[in-house]
């Protein structure tokens, strides 16, 4: 898999305060790669870094082969960034600001401009003025933006900020899609947790500066023992006899079992020869914000 983005040792101090502390990781071709942190926590002074807003205290930072530190301007080539919110010229329509974007790109058609329009669902709206825009709208537009030059690399710093749930869905539904057909890659920041485990592929959860861990959202599903739910009818006499066998635990109508697929297919044969009544089996999952918190230990 093609690597699109590397931090590499990355610090950055501010006076005495160690801000972003040795942050190395990497994001392939075509993966929606989460920044996860609260508040503070040093994701924006990343994203800074990486598209030239912040010099680098220490280390480096290589987009699609070229530094950061080295030759800024090739490596900038490759990108597409909103930080923090899109700007724009308010007086101007959203296809006026798009062609006076376009002017600092050479090559870009109308053609092109058009074809972004349709991808990012703004075909309705596009002539009209900025300042008649709904915030979802303006997102879509600074994503127009971002597209023109067909980087190879998406950055978007809390592009979920202050949109209703639907605007939330947009964003994440063109975000899949822009991996998926584009082979896009994008780095999101944010520190709703609900949001990324929905949006991302793999999340780097980020913590006073210092990259904790980096977790892949499918792992879970991958695990070769996973926590399941069984709720029954009355297990008697038989609970002495599951307990020293199969290790369960007593939860509410049933009981759970740490086991493998094939562990609880034998358990239900033998709970249903046993004459026990199975209502619900059901696999539980630790959700992102269950499993950030288990990790930063808070």
């Amino acid at each position: 898999m093609t690597t699109v983005l590397s931090l590499d040792h990355v610090s950055k101090s501010i006076g005495k305060k160690r801000i972003i502390d040795d942050l190395s990781l990497s994001v392939q071709e075509g993966e929606v790669f989460g920044l996860l942190g609260p508040n503070g926590a040093g994701k924006t002074t990343t994203i800074r870094m990486m598209v030239g807003l912040m010099r680098l205290g220490a280390g480096d930072i290589v987009i699609c082969g070229d530094s950061v530190k080295d030759n800024f301007e090739r490596a900038i080539k490759h990108v597409g960034a909103i930080v923090e919110n899109p700007e724009m010229y308010q007086h101007l329509t959203g296809y006026q600001n798009l062609v006076q974007y376009s002017r600092m790109y050479k090559g870009i058609t109308k053609q092109k401009i058009d074809e972004i329009v349709e991808l990012v669902k703004l075909k309705k709206n596009i002539d009209q003025k900025v300042k008649t825009y709904s915030l979802g709208m303006r997102q879509r537009l600074g994503l127009a933006q971002c597209l023109l030059h067909d980087p190879k690399l998406l950055i978007l710093d809390e592009p979920t900020n202050g949109l209703d749930p639907a605007g939330i869905r947009e964003i994440r539904d063109h975000l899949k899609y822009l991996t998926r057909e584009k082979k896009l890659s994008v780095i999101v920041s944010s520190h709703l947790l609900s949001e990324m485990e929905m949006m991302c592929d793999r999340i780097a959860i980020i913590q006073q500066g210092k990259l904790i861990d980096v977790q892949t959202i499918a792992d879970q599903q991958l695990e070769e023992k996973s926590t399941y739910y069984f709720e029954t009818s009355d297990l008697g006499k038989k609970l002495l006899q599951l307990r020293e066998k199969w290790m369960i635990a007593l939860k509410g109508e049933g009981f759970i079992i740490d086991a493998e697929k094939e562990e609880v297919a034998k358990l239900i044969k033998e709970l249903t020869e046993a004459d026990i009544s199975i209502y619900l089996v059901q696999k539980l999952t630790k959700t992102l914000e269950e499993r950030f918190l288990e990790i930063t230990g808070s």
